[in-house]
């Protein structure tokens, strides 16, 4: 199926050169026993499958890429993906990029899709919130009960599948013995818990969420995320989209970084221009930049759909972890670059 699939995704159009195709599944079983009494056995699967095209037009050439990981069997996979979805994807947006114009950079309204909600609530917010981090002085250090986002804006992280089946992180219980639940981060707007391991819950004295991990059972339990996300609210990302009249909708997240100020610089490389409150043309690959808690303050709608979408990869922290993240549809403003 991977070769067939590569084959298909390369004859999408004549303007795709080379293409690549990646399947991969980790194999998860471990045994806890702690001395105060946690007795567990648990066993996880967790497949990957990957995309990527090449298109060229003379000297110009672009990459088109999908990903999609989930906690489950193969069936699991393709739940919200189809494979031919995937092909017809890739390929199209690694040859739309051919003939798409960078955009005007600047501050600017835009949607962010559930993707790039994942990144930012993963690698911006996420990780300021771990209580080691915490305590090392992340931004996130003086801010407990204080308003950090729009009252519209409820952040979470869980080692249940919320709202869809199959996120990449699932986990039932952590490798300190600590059955996992969610916690929320961001309460209606107002930051309202850490991320902690056995140690950093009782320093602050709560009670701790699962969140202890280790990847071999040599490597110390480190705080980590599960599955992190922005739950859904109530608008409809067509009245998301015709309440911009000049913006973008920001789709394709390609990574980036992010450090303990919450300052993030993120790229993405499906982007549309949005005018008169439509989607126009395509624009070439942005990136888009902030401080985390000053971009989720001017959150003004946030959608009725959600979806996971980083359940491809490992999340890095000294040791890999599987993660997912994802969200609903966000309007919000933050910095685009692009042309000045």
């Amino acid at each position: 199926m991977v070769r067939e699939t590569e084959e298909k995704l390369r004859k999408t159009s004549k303007q795709v050169e080379s293409s690549s195709c990646q399947y991969s599944e980790v194999f998860e079983e471990k045994i806890i026993l702690t001395t105060d009494g946690a007795d567990c056995h648990l066993r996880l699967v967790r497949p990957e499958f990957r995309l990527s095209a090449f298109a060229a037009d003379g000297a110009k050439r672009t990459r088109g890429h999908e990903s999609t990981g989930a906690t489950g069997g193969w069936d699991c996979l393709f739940r919200n993906h189809s494979v031919e979805s995937l092909i017809d994807e890739t390929g199209k947006n690694a040859v739309n990029l051919l003939k798409a114009e960078a955009p005007a950079g600047g501050k600017t309204k835009v949607i962010l899709s559930p993707a790039m909600v994942g990144l930012l609530s993963h690698e911006a917010i996420g990780h300021t919130v771990e209580a080691d981090f915490v305590l090392a002085g992340s931004v996130a250090a003086q801010q407990l009960n204080q308003s950090v986002a729009s009252e519209l804006v409820t952040l979470a992280d869980s080692g249940h599948s919320e709202f869809n089946e199959g996120a990449g992180g699932t986990l039932p219980v952590d490798d300190e013995g600590v059955k996992t639940r969610r916690v929320d981060i961001i309460k209606n707007g107002k930051l309202v818990s850490y991320l902690h391991n056995r140690e950093t819950a009782a320093h602050f004295g709560v009670e701790p969420g699962g969140n202890a991990r280790a990847w071999e059972f040599s490597d110390e339990p480190l705080i980590r995320m599960r599955n992190t996300f922005v739950q859904p609210g109530k608008s409809e990302v067509e009245e998301m989209i015709s309440g911009i009249q000049d913006g973008f909708f920001i789709d394709g997240a390609e990574g980036g970084q992010a450090d303990a100020t919450g300052e993030f610089m993120f790229g993405a490389s499906k982007v549309r221009k949005i005018r008169n409150g439509k989607l126009a043309e395509n624009v070439q690959r942005v990136t888009v930049a902030g401080q985390a808690f000053e971009v989720l303050k001017t959150v003004d709608a946030v959608s009725r759909d959600f979806r996971w979408d980083l359940g491809a990869g490992h999340c890095g922290k000294g040791q890999p972890a599987k993660v997912d993240a994802g969200g609903p549809y966000l309007r919000c403003e933050l910095i685009v670059g692009g042309q000045q």
